[in-house]
């Protein structure tokens, strides 16, 4: 839907919205990068992979205007000339999930055995997945325990080690869960440890099975950005204009941080959660910009503040 104002008073504005949903059994052509092993290698691939890819984006809006400020004739065109210009952009969030590459919990060699690294398996989710949020990537949360023989907590979703002790109410709770699905569930948990966060947990599978959660079931914060110029023109005669430009990309300075699974641009997070722990990565937790992460970055795609000075000559 495109909505256009022409000229009320020398504003001009244009805004935009799309809604639009990407669903597919891969974020790829199925060949590589995006894949995952099936819950049942046997059953459905359809049924089992079936949901939303890494460049699902719900909802788009951008808005854009020009305002020519009013002029009046003076000295050396000093009032007159010069306009106003914005371009705002609000995007809803980009899927992400996990994809454990290292367990072989099923016991059939289909994860460890894969040449490609990304393609694993799933673990057991329980909650709502939007409380997994990637907000400011996770720069407000509170970390968990401290694993042995390191200084830091991993940051991005806490992780609480197998070891730690009943009297945490996060790991009572994964214990719990796992005492439900059973001892191998136990011996598992207590290897590989479980996730806590904003009221959801996510724990390993029994040994013997396969995870439940689907995959891409989180979604980033979105993207939200504003650039902003101003321009001054000079006339020179009838041909020939002599234009001025101080434009200001993100000019609220406002942090954007890539998706984890990568989304478009790439990630770069950990998304393997029997590592994502007990390497100190963080599980969802990322290090780069949408700008830097892409493989052609540019202004006004999440960077930072950034200021251009500009002149332009029509003739």
């Amino acid at each position: 839907v495109v909505l256009t104002m022409r000229n009320y008073h020398g504003l001009s504005l244009t805004g935009g919205y799309t809604f639009s949903k990407a669903l597919a059994d891969a974020s790829d052509q199925g060949t590589g990068g995006g894949n995952y092993i099936p819950i049942n290698s046997y059953g459905s691939l359809r049924s089992q992979l079936y949901t939303a890819t890494n460049f699902d984006i719900r909802d788009r809006g951008t808005i854009s205007g020009t305002y020519n400020i009013p002029g009046r004739k003076g000295f050396g065109q000093v009032l007159e000339g010069w306009s106003l210009n914005a371009v705002a952009i609000l995007q809803s969030g980009l899927p992400w999930g996990v994809s454990d590459a290292s367990t072989d919990f099923a016991g059939n060699s289909e994860f460890t055995s894969n040449s490609a690294v990304n393609e694993g398996g799933q673990w057991n989710f329980y909650g709502n997945p939007s409380a997994w949020e990637a907000i400011h990537n996770f720069a407000n949360v509170t970390p968990g325990p401290v694993p042995a023989g390191a200084t830091t907590a991993p940051p991005g979703i806490p992780w609480f080690p197998g070891t730690t002790p009943l009297t945490s109410t996060q790991f009572a709770t994964c214990m719990a869960q796992a005492k439900l699905n059973g001892p191998l569930a136990v011996a598992s948990l207590t290897n590989l440890g479980c996730y806590v966060y904003n009221g959801a947990f996510m724990i390993p599978p029994a040994y013997g099975q396969y995870g439940t959660m689907n995959r891409n079931i989180f979604r980033d914060a979105g993207f939200r950005n504003l650039d902003f110029s101003v321009t001054k023109q000079f006339k020179f005669k009838e041909r020939f204009t002599a234009q001025f430009r101080a434009e200001f990309f993100n000019v609220l300075n406002h942090p954007e941080f890539v998706n984890p699974a990568g989304g478009p641009g790439g990630g770069g997070a950990t998304l393997d959660p029997s590592i994502a722990g007990s390497s100190l990565a963080g599980l969802g937790y990322v290090t780069n910009t949408p700008d830097q992460a892409s493989s052609n970055p540019v202004l006004g795609s999440g960077g930072a503040r950034a200021i251009q000075l500009g002149l332009k000559l029509l003739f």
